[in-house]
């Protein structure tokens, strides 16, 4: 998933300087060599515990469900019951591997997480959130979807956060549901954007806005007209250009929202 916001390049950097690899110029040296191989070996040693803890926890977890029977727990077990029972080719998935998509795969594992985490609270999940909650900010067809395409300004290869929703000039733009104004603003790409926070890491972002009707910090409901559509920043027309980001990773608003293509 490898499209965030800038603002979260300090959390990954983070993450990087958290992981123990250093890089040395006396690589040749034997001793540093040593070093470094027996870092290495603590380092799977930690990681080796690390991931049986997980598996311990995950057992016990699912022993307690069947001992504290709850609709809730009861549905956790069942779940955990059917993936186990599931039969692998285990040949398919040694050949799938091989093409293996890691953003999917994380996708997956969200999803995964996401669903138990609603079995446990009750919950909807996210997803079942935006579909069941969230609107589009505005009617119209779908004119350039969300992933790669060819820029139209630049006829580059470019990945696209969003899509672009025809709306003529002034045509009212409303939040997609519930939340607070994050930022609002203009830049040569966008021209006039919102950004609205959501709560629980959804956040929606609308550009290339003729005017904006809210400003930053304001609560806004769903359906309320946040701004005017227009053709600001780098935009060959009138339209709106919409993104749907969770955790700071955007998302196809078209998993979500019905939209109609041209």
């Amino acid at each position: 998933m490898g499209h965030y916001n800038s603002e979260y390049e300090d959390y990954y950097s983070s993450l990087k300087r958290k992981s123990g690899v250093r890089y040395s110029p006396y690589y040749n040296n034997g001793t540093d060599f040593s070093r470094r191989v027996k870092e290495k070996g603590n380092f799977w040693v930690r990681r080796l515990t690390t991931d049986l803890i997980g598996v311990l926890i995950l057992f016990i977890i699912i022993v307690g469900c069947k001992l504290v029977v709850t609709p809730q727990t009861q549905g956790i077990y069942n779940y955990s019951k059917s993936v186990l029972n599931q039969n692998y080719d285990y040949k398919l998935l040694k050949e799938k591997s091989e093409t293996i998509n890691l953003t999917n795969i994380q996708e997956k594992i969200l999803n995964v997480i996401g669903e138990l985490r609603s079995k446990i609270t009750g919950k909807e999940t996210i997803t079942d959130k935006i579909k069941k909650n969230f609107i589009l900010p505005i009617e119209g067809t779908e004119t350039s979807v969300f992933g790669y395409r060819t820029d139209p300004v630049t006829k580059e290869e470019k990945f696209h956060e969003g899509v672009d929703i025809d709306a003529k000039e002034n045509t009212a733009v409303r939040a997609s549901f519930n939340g607070k104004v994050k930022a609002c603003g203009q830049d040569e790409q966008l021209g006039k954007y919102i950004i609205i926070d959501h709560g629980d890491g959804i956040e929606t972002k609308y550009a290339h806005l003729n005017d904006i009707l809210v400003k930053k910090e304001d609560a806004v409901k769903k359906s309320q007209v946040i701004a005017k559509s227009g053709n600001t920043g780098k935009s060959t027309g009138p339209h709106l250009h919409f993104e749907l980001l969770y955790m700071g990773e955007n998302k196809n608003p078209k998993e979500y929202f019905n939209i109609i293509k041209k």
